[in-house]
């Protein structure tokens, strides 16, 4: 029956937007009425991949896509530009939580392979994965005819995004198979490490990409500027976390909205001050965690509370942003760079605890945990999208739809993984973990 209502309410809003036309309604009325149709679609399509098994990211996106310029029209191109506000706040909360799943207690058992596994992706999957784009741009101008610099550019940030994962699919996963040991150790520790260093490593190659495409080269002076930058976020987001751990120690009120006051704050001070936003939540939640261990659990509620409804619309206008012609035309890319990344995870996942000599479990299993993206992707995606206005958008298309195949295989992999190595079971109920032999 909702179904039904919400269908019925989409049919008039089509029929007008088709009488009326792009000029006929207001700007800020055809923008509400945009977010009302995400937000209640949302919520109906996430209960329905529920349903079906299917991430609630992945159901919000193909609500996104429907609704979207691409196909039914119902979200114009105009809305997507007068709802990016909450495109900066989604982005701030998931690296405000990812800065609060970062604990300094999770790095101490396996800090070897969690900082090992942790340098091989992010140099060695970047490379290849940016080498692998970088040829295929040759051989298949998918993003259109670009100059050498603009190419490279494009590589290289695609290179970024696929050694990004999704921590909230792990943790997720990790809890309804109960799981426990030492590959939920080192893949748990992993992914939390990961969301810092994505965050530095898009930082510092956004910035020489805008350089690459300006045909200006490196510029050293821009990148010790960018230095200071990342240093001053840092800061700056410790003393935000700082702040928001004291009240929420010793006062504790209104919780969710304290949260996301500290959110706009980091997005002001990211226009003001020409910090890194993500930098700054991440440092803010970092701090919040670890230095008021009695306001932690208050805190990461507040989070769980405050996200939903953000990430219900976020993830929509990604989907809705897509350019599916652009996606039809280069399926065949996107299937293609999905392969090279799962060899690149496998590869340097398996072969790094080979080195270090650790256990069979971890060393077959431990790269199914890394497979799944959502939010740290498709946020830098959307960024992409606004700042290389000559290649973002077509780039930040095949990266969503190569994150929509990742994150439907991720989750599937991962607890396969969890229950193969004995440490997680399919029914919930954990035993004590086994070691496999060697």
């Amino acid at each position: 029956m909702r179904w039904f209502l919400y269908l019925c309410v989409a049919a008039v809003v089509w029929v007008l937007r088709q009488l009326l036309g792009a000029g006929g309604v207001d700007a800020d009325a055809s923008a509400l009425l945009a977010l009302g149709l995400l937000m209640v679609g949302g919520e109906l399509s996430g209960d329905l991949g529920e349903r079906l098994r299917a991430p609630r990211v992945t159901a919000y996106l193909v609500l996104g896509m429907l609704l979207g310029p691409s196909l039914a029209g119902l979200i114009t191109a105009g809305d997507l530009g007068t709802l990016r506000l909450f495109e900066e706040v989604a982005l701030g909360i998931i690296a405000l939580t990812a800065g609060g799943e970062f604990t300094l207690g999770a790095l101490v058992r396996r800090w070897r392979l969690i900082i090992a596994i942790t340098v091989s992706h992010s140099a060695g999957i970047l490379i290849l994965a940016g080498g692998a784009l970088w040829l295929l741009l040759g051989a298949v101008p998918v993003l259109g005819d670009l100059p050498p610099g603009a190419r490279v550019a494009a590589a290289a940030l695609f290179g970024v995004i696929a050694v990004a994962k999704s921590p909230a699919t792990t943790i997720a996963i990790i809890t309804e198979t109960r799981a426990r040991g030492e590959l939920v150790d080192v893949v748990l520790g992993v992914t939390i490490l990961k969301d810092l260093v994505i965050l530095l490593l898009f930082t510092w190659v956004d910035g020489l990409a805008r350089g690459w495409v300006g045909s200006t080269g490196v510029d050293v002076a821009a990148a010790v500027h960018l230095a200071g930058a990342v240093v001053a976020s840092l800061g700056v987001g410790l003393v935000l976390g700082v702040v928001l751990g004291l009240y929420l120690d010793h006062v504790g009120l209104h919780r969710e909205i304290t949260v996301l006051a500290v959110v706009l704050v980091s997005m002001e001070l990211a226009h003001g001050a020409g910090l890194e936003h993500l930098l700054v939540c991440m440092a803010a939640g970092f701090a919040a965690r670890n230095f008021f261990p009695r306001a932690s659990e208050r805190f990461l509620h507040a989070l769980e509370r405050s996200s939903p409804p953000i990430y219900v619309i976020f993830f929509a206008l990604v989907g809705a942003g897509l350019d599916l012609s652009v996606f039809a035309a280069g399926w065949a890319v996107v299937a293609l760079l999905v392969a090279v990344r799962l060899v690149l995870v496998w590869g340097f996942t398996g072969g790094t605890v080979a080195l270090l000599g650790g256990p069979l479990g971890t060393r077959r299993y431990a790269w199914m945990g890394f497979v799944a993206q959502a939010g740290f992707s498709l946020g830098l995606a959307a960024r992409i999208a606004r700042e290389f206005p000559s290649f973002g958008a077509r780039l930040a298309t095949l990266i969503v739809g190569a994150v929509v195949i990742n994150q439907l295989l991720g989750p599937i992999l991962w607890r396969h993984a969890l229950v193969a190595s004995g440490e997680g079971r399919s029914d919930g109920v954990t035993e004590a973990p086994t070691r496999p032999r060697e």
